[in-house]
């Protein structure tokens, strides 16, 4: 997970859902320590986020944290979330904006002057995020709004959707489940903005 460790897993661990048989996916390990939880993951020759995927069973949650930015397809990626799971199963998905401090060039999403940003592995890129214009009057939101204008970013929302290739609205998940979300912003040096989103289906 890097650098945010510290920060991120006790918020995870009080927002995220525990009702029984989870799946989590993009993960080889059970880093969250849930009970019932079975693990889906590229590097287990078993799940790609953008593969015409289809889990083992239903489940009563699904988690994936710092992964769902992979899909190039977003939509379609909350839809199988939504297939997968039981009747008023809950979802606990997370979205990043910004550069990670592994990176040359700062920004806030994944592509900038024909650039696309990678993560680790060549090839293997960065793609979407969410949006809704509620988070504008977010105290999160504007916190991370003031630290990236040192690199030139005046208007985030209007950065989002020129960097990221895939913008999924907020609305559109909520026509599978409902949605409560928060937002945290990290770090001055190399500002991130993650977008947790917890919902239960419809």
């Amino acid at each position: 997970m890097g650098r945010s460790n510290s920060t991120l897993k006790p918020i995870y661990n009080r927002l995220i859902p525990r009702r029984g048989p989870t799946a989590l996916l993009g993960a080889t390990e059970n880093y969250l320590d849930l009970n019932s939880v079975d693990l889906y993951d590229l590097r287990l020759n078993q799940w790609d986020i953008n593969s015409d995927w289809k889990l083992n069973k239903k489940y009563n949650s699904i988690i994936s944290t710092r992964c769902p930015y992979f899909a190039k397809n977003p939509e379609e990626f909350v839809r199988k979330c939504y297939e997968n799971l039981n009747h008023d199963g809950q979802i606990f998905l997370d979205w990043g904006l910004g550069d990670h401090w592994r990176f040359e060039n700062y920004k806030v999403g994944w592509v900038k002057a024909g650039e696309h940003e990678s993560f680790y592995e060549e090839g293997n890129y960065l793609w979407s995020a969410v949006w809704d214009d509620s988070f504008i009057e977010h105290p999160q939101y504007t916190l991370f709004q003031n630290r990236v204008r040192k690199f030139g970013y005046e208007d985030v929302k209007k950065a989002v959707f020129e960097e990221v290739p895939s913008v999924l609205q907020l609305k559109t998940i909520q026509r599978y489940f409902d949605l409560e979300y928060d937002l945290l912003a990290l770090w001055d040096d190399s500002p991130q903005l993650y977008i947790f989103v917890r919902g239960t289906k419809k």
